[in-house]
């Protein structure tokens, strides 16, 4: 089989994918390595493989291995690993919408909520990531992300992480924010309210793409 190249499109965002796309990509063989290394249970081709392919490849290392081996790479690795190594790897492995709606789940568990993972997510995301993650949220946890969002945060915070996520219908939140710092700076005088409210109520992610726009 001749080598697959990826171009950048392939990539869909940097969650689990900020490795470029490896070149000299040969999945059938890719396969038969992670094959005999799950035998042996050579740790050390697994992680050499998995985190320098990027998810795309993974993806399709995945697809090549249930072909070739009629097995489920995710069920012979969890049967293969187990640990900290097995989580790293199954992270890998995951579509980067299911990744990001499992961020999203944990910062909402247990006591208090981790509301700078909230952000992170929320806020550099495009409209068309948004509704990946929001479908991906409904299919693995049954629940609907929006409402979830409201009953974990509360106040403006809660308007803000629910205005974020319905960006996915509306022009994106860092488009917004360079309209309104543009327009606060069009005038004889700048307008620190503007300024303010953006600075304060929004992640260094958030701010770097507006800073950029601007």
């Amino acid at each position: 089989m001749e080598p697959i190249h990826y171009s950048s499109n392939d990539m869909w965002w940097g969650t689990l994918g900020t490795v470029r796309p490896f070149s000299n990509f040969h999945p059938n063989r890719d396969v038969m390595e992670i094959h005999n290394a799950l035998d042996r249970k050579d740790v050390g081709t697994l992680v050499n493989i998995l985190t320098n392919r990027n998810n795309a490849q993974r993806q399709v290392i995945a697809a090549e291995y249930k072909q070739t081996t009629n097995k489920d790479l995710i069920a012979s690795l969890k049967k293969a690993l187990s640990g900290d190594l097995e989580d790293l790897l199954l992270d890998l492995m995951m579509l980067p919408e299911h990744f990001d709606a499992q961020r999203l789940q944990d910062a909402m568990a247990g006591l208090g909520t981790d509301e700078e993972g909230l952000m992170e997510i929320l806020s550099t995301r495009s409209r068309e990531q948004l509704q990946h993650i929001n479908n991906a949220f409904q299919q693995r946890f049954k629940k609907d992300l929006e409402k979830e969002l409201r009953g974990e945060t509360s106040g403006d915070f809660a308007k803000l992480v629910v205005a974020l996520l319905k960006k996915a219908d509306s022009p994106t939140l860092v488009q917004k924010d360079v309209e309104a710092l543009a327009a606060s700076l069009s005038g004889k005088k700048a307008n620190a309210a503007s300024w303010i409210e953006i600075m304060t109520s929004r992640n260094s992610a958030h701010l770097n793409n507006v800073l950029m726009e601007l």
